[in-house]
């Protein structure tokens, strides 16, 4: 697993509590990363893509932001969970 992604699940875990942080790596953020790699896939190469995504509940922002470097790669360069 990415750094940026131990990273970010520790994050989320600090504001929405263990017993739902499952419920976010299994099914909130694939969807997400998707999305995200979406747009960075869409993107010209060494532009920089950010993007939040809300949760439906208000509970919490998560933010991306990524590029897709000169060789083609979608690499994501920060995470932030926002309350």
């Amino acid at each position: 697993m990415e750094t940026w992604m131990k990273e970010l699940l520790e994050n989320i875990e600090k504001n929405v509590g263990k017993e739902k942080i499952s419920h976010y790596q299994t099914v909130i953020l694939p969807q997400i990363l998707m999305d995200f790699n979406k747009q960075l896939n869409n993107a010209d190469k060494d532009q920089l893509i950010s993007e939040e995504y809300r949760m439906e509940d208000g509970s919490l922002t998560i933010r991306f932001s990524g590029i897709k470097d000169s060789k083609g790669r979608c690499l994501v360069k920060e995470t932030k969970v926002l309350r």
